[in-house]
C-alpha cells in the first residue's frame, strides 16, 4: 500500500488534491479522517500548495503521532471559500472515504485564515457530520469581504454567534486567535467562545498575546493539538 502525501483527482470537477496516508495504514482497520481547509496564499491548481504550511507541515514533523488519513483540497485563487469550494471539498472526503478505511465517527474538520471561515461554513451546514473543529485565526462575522454563498451564518440572522452556537454547540471545538490579530478582530472569536459555552459546548480556547494573524504555527506544532484532533468522539 502506497503512504505518504498522495496526488488524487476530485471527481466530478477534475481538479487536484492531496490525500495523506499514514505510514502504518492498512485496511483491516478504521481510520480518523482529517479535512483541511487551507487559507488565502495556497489556493491554486497545482494540487501541492496546500500541503506545505499548518497540518501538512506538521505532519512531515510529526508522522509519527498522525496516525490518520488527512485531504487537502485545493480552492481555486480567491480569497475566501464559496459553495462550489466547500462542495468540492466534501466530494475530495467522500472520494477518500471510498478509496480508504476510514472511521466515519472520526471525522475531524479544521481550517486556517480563510480556511477557518470555511470551515465554520461548512460545519454549520453539516452539523452533524464532524467529529471534531479546529479552528485557526477564523471569523464568523458577518463580513462585507465573505460573499453570500461563504458566508457562515444566513444574513438574517440578528445573532450570529449564537446562532452558530445552537447548531454547533455539541461538538468539541478549539479555536485559535491571536489577540492583536489585525485581518479577524479577537473580538469576533471571544464572542464566539462566550456563545459556545454558554450552550456548555465542550470549547476550547487558546488566545495568543501579542500575535497577529499568523498563529497557525503555534497551533499546529503543538503536539496536544495533533492528538486532540484524533482523540475518539465524545459519548451522546
Amino acid at each position: 500500500m502506497t503512504t505518504g502525501f498522495l496526488d488524487r483527482i476530485s471527481t466530478p470537477g477534475g481538479g487536484p488534491y492531496q490525500v495523506y496516508v499514514p505510514r502504518h495504514y492498512t485496511p483491516e482497520r478504521r481510520w480518523p479522517v482529517v479535512l483541511f481547509l487551507h487559507g488565502a496564499g495556497e489556493g491554486g491548481d497545482d494540487g501541492l500548495l496546500q500541503t506545505e504550511f499548518q497540518l501538512g507541515s506538521a505532519i512531515r514533523r510529526h508522522s509519527d503521532l498522525f496516525e490518520a488519513i488527512a485531504v487537502f483540497p485545493q480552492q481555486r485563487p480567491c480569497c475566501t471559500w464559496r459553495g462550489d469550494d466547500l462542495s468540492m471539498a466534501l466530494n475530495c472526503l467522500e472520494q477518500s472515504r471510498r478509496d480508504y478505511s476510514i472511521d466515519p465517527a472520526r471525522q475531524s474538520l479544521c481550517g486556517v485564515s480563510s480556511g477557518a471561515i470555511g470551515a465554520w461554513a461548512l460545519a454549520a451546514r453539516h452539523p452533524q457530520r464532524f467529529a471534531r473543529l479546529l479552528i485557526v485565526s477564523g471569523l464568523v462575522g458577518p463580513a462585507a469581504f465573505v460573499p453570500a454563498d461563504g458566508a457562515v451564518v444566513p444574513p438574517d440572522e440578528s445573532d450570529p454567534h449564537h446562532w452558530l452556537a445552537q447548531r454547533l454547540g455539541h461538538l468539541p471545538i478549539w479555536i485559535h486567535h491571536g489577540d492583536a490579530d489585525p485581518l479577524y478582530p479577537v473580538s469576533d472569536a471571544r464572542r464566539t467562545v462566550a456563545c459556545l459555552r454558554a450552550h456548555q459546548a465542550p470549547v476550547r480556547y487558546s488566545e495568543l498575546p501579542g500575535f497577529g494573524h499568523n498563529v497557525w504555527d503555534t497551533a499546529f506544532y503543538n503536539e496536544d493539538v495533533l492528538r486532540w484532533l484524533l482523540e475518539s468522539p465524545l459519548p451522546p
